[in-house]
């Protein structure tokens, strides 16, 4: 079975490239992107989990992101997007950050500490 990586990004050009870079690293995944959380959770609707979720905060604080992703209960890891050093943090266990911009590099490195760590 292919791996499912759900991205998150409300920017499309970054969510393209992200997507790209994504392929790259596993041609055989299986990639989709969404603007809002709202739009991944009504795609989700009975499916199974997707085995990556990448995504931009939500909100200020950790506990309400951590809320957010439990709520949309999309995947089994995640990668929090972070535009700014305030909001560089791990929001839940099975959450790694990549802070923004990020290249081809960081990507694979977060990508791998997610799937390390589970």
């Amino acid at each position: 079975m292919r791996r499912k990586v759900v991205i998150v990004l409300d920017d499309v050009v970054v969510a393209l490239d992200l997507a790209q870079t994504l392929q790259d690293l596993d041609p055989a995944a299986h990639i989709v992107t969404y603007r809002s959380a709202k739009d991944a959770k009504e795609a989700a609707k009975g499916q199974d989990k997707a085995s990556l979720i990448i995504w931009q905060p939500l909100s200020e604080t950790p506990e309400e992101n951590s809320a957010i992703l439990v709520q949309c209960d999309l995947a089994e890891r995640s990668i929090l997007l972070s535009d700014s050093a305030e909001t560089v943090y791990d929001a839940a266990a099975n959450v790694v950050v990549l802070p923004r911009p990020f290249s081809a590099d960081m990507v694979k490195n977060a990508v791998s500490r997610v799937s390390a760590d589970h």
